[in-house]
Formats: C-alpha cells, structure tokens, sequence
C-alpha cells in the first residue's frame, strides 16, 4: 500500500469518530438536509473502516511493528472523549426508560451505541494487533505478552492501557536493535 495512504487512513480513523457532528448536528435543523447527510456519512464509515482494517493487515514494511502500535496507541488515546460521550449518551438513554414511550426505543437505541462503540474498538485494535504479531515474529515480544495483549485489546480501557504498554515495548526494543522510536 502507497506510503501516503499509510499515514492518511490512520489519521482519517482517528478524526472519523468525531465527524459525525456534521449529520447530528448540522443535519438535524433541515430535516431534508439530515436524511442523505446521515445516509453518506454512514457508508464513508464503513468506507474508512474498511480502508483502515486493510492497511493494517497489509502493512508489510520493516518497521510496520512500531508504526501500527503508534497508530494504535495514539488512535486509543484520541478516542476515550468519543467513548465518554457514547457512554454518557447510553446512561441518559437508560434513565428515559422511566417514560412508557421509551421501552421499546430506549433498548434499540443503546444497542446502536454498542454497535458503533464495538465496530471503532475492533478496526482500531486491529493496529495493536498486527503490531504484535509482527513484533512476535520479529522476536521482539514473547509468545505469552503477544496472547496477553491481543486479548486484551477485545476490553475496553484495557485496550487503550495495552496500546501503550505496546508502543513503549517495541519502541525500547527497537532502540536496542538501533531503530528509532517515531514512526
């Protein structure tokens, strides 16, 4: 994959979540205008997440440990006020379901949240994953820390701890082999 995209799609993953303001927000004055506005924002989402699972997986350069745990981590970090905000936005839903009219929309409407929660969670640690199988067949992580931390990326909070935890790892084991610690 073109170098350009390498660092375009890791960049655009880590704004996407934040860019759903435009329909939300934007779109919900105008109901003409919300409609095709959510409709495309929603098939870019799958568009990028597609672009960005694909890069990680493909990444086959020698330093493609080190770069995917930098994305990982960084995109973890950037994410946590998103997942505050959806989390936030769940609890709320769940107080309204006091209200008659909000039992059968309240549980579709957390179920949605959970959705986007788990679809942003898995592309993102799909870096931290294949920075560790590459860092494990490289021989930089053991066997064991490699299990460790991809299942550890499946929790959230762990995920983001775990992001670091590999970044820091591999940035200390390429400094060792006289690598650098920036992507």
């Amino acid at each position: 994959m073109n170098k350009t995209f390498k660092k375009i799609l890791p960049v655009l993953l880590l704004i996407w979540p934040y860019l759903c303001v435009i329909p939300f927000g934007i779109g919900s004055a105008n109901e003409d205008f919300y409609g095709p506005v959510m409709g495309i924002y929603m098939v870019l989402t799958v568009a990028v997440y597609l672009l960005n699972i694909i890069s990680a997986c493909m990444d086959k350069d020698k330093a493609a440990h080190r770069r995917l745990a930098f994305w990982d981590m960084v995109m973890k970090v950037a994410h946590i006020p998103f997942y505050l905000v959806v989390f936030v936005l769940g609890v709320l839903l769940l107080l309204t379901i006091v209200v008659p009219a909000m039992v059968f929309v309240t549980p579709f409407m957390v179920g949605i949240l959970i959705v986007v929660d788990l679809m942003l969670m898995v592309t993102t640690s799909l870096y931290g994953v294949n920075a560790l199988l590459k860092g494990c067949r490289l021989g930089l992580l053991s066997k064991t820390y490699t299990v460790v931390h991809i299942v550890l990326h499946c929790f959230f909070v762990t995920d983001v701890i775990s992001a670091v935890m590999i970044y820091f790892k591999l940035c200390k084991a390429g400094k060792r082999e006289g690598g650098n610690y920036y992507v």
